[in-house]
């Protein structure tokens, strides 16, 4: 199973969450800095939608922060 699915289903279930590659790297066991590259399908096919926002941590760096898709909403009824 993908990564893809499995955030995908977790926005199912939480759509009102937000997770980060590092949220995503702890909760399925990959690598944070491969998260981007293997989520750019469930973006482009609006699974999972994607925005950079500052860092709280950092605010001079900003930081993607993942989120259910379009089409998740729509699927889903929200």
């Amino acid at each position: 199973m993908s990564i893809v699915t499995n955030v995908a289903v977790f926005f199912a279930v939480n759509p009102d969450e937000e997770l980060t590659a590092q949220d995503i790297g702890v909760k399925w066991g990959v690598n944070p800095n491969n998260v981007g590259q293997s989520l750019r399908y469930g973006t482009a096919k609006g699974w999972v939608a994607s925005t950079k926002r500052p860092n709280p941590e950092r605010p001079t760096k900003k930081i993607v922060f993942y989120t259910a898709g379009p089409r998740l909403l729509k699927e889903i009824g929200k």
